[in-house]
């Protein structure tokens, strides 16, 4: 399955995508944002990209790889995955250093969440950030997403907010969404 954006071409993780996420998983500056302790060893990164493959197997949807639609080269990714024992489809983005500041993050995580609504028929989808991360709490926000005690998965110190289809549906999207 390859979705797309007006900017962004939505690809599956697969195998082939660690040494991209070697770079990004790697990288102090985009890791520092994350629920967990990275910079990441390079094997804890096989582990990750081993559980978003496992993912897509089990499940049929996960992690995309995000690519620019002109050049194809990743510059992030994005994905809906279920949170480990618990009820929750957890929302996961992160763009390249190069492609911050652009409004990516915000195109590749609504044309995800609406994928989640429209194509998965998902009742609610949750999404957790650092509060620190005002850019990653901004794009929460802007999805329609409101604070949810209920996703205490990562901890109480992270900003936890979910939005359901209908009032995901209620907004006025941008192009993005349909692409």
């Amino acid at each position: 399955m390859i979705l797309s954006s007006l900017r962004l071409v939505f690809r599956p993780m697969e195998a082939c995508d660690l040494a991209f996420m070697r770079r990004f998983l790697s990288d102090g500056e985009l890791t520092r944002w994350l629920p967990v302790d990275y910079p990441c060893p390079l094997d804890l990164i096989h582990i990750h990209v081993d559980r978003r493959l496992e993912h897509w197997d089990r499940f049929g949807f996960g992690t995309f790889v995000l690519q620019d639609a002109e050049t194809m080269d990743p510059v992030g990714y994005c994905g809906l995955e279920h949170v480990v024992d618990s009820p929750f489809i957890d929302l996961r983005y992160g763009v390249t250093q190069e492609a911050q500041g652009r409004g990516l993050a915000f195109e590749a995580a609504l044309r995800i969440v609406a994928h989640g609504f429209q194509g998965l028929q998902l009742p609610r989808i949750y999404g957790a950030a650092m509060p620190e991360n005002r850019a990653s709490v901004a794009v929460l926000k802007k999805l329609g997403m409101r604070p949810d005690k209920r996703f205490d998965c990562y901890g109480d110190n992270l900003f936890s907010a979910s939005v359901d289809k209908a009032t995901f549906e209620q907004q006025e999207w941008p192009m993005a969404q349909n692409a």
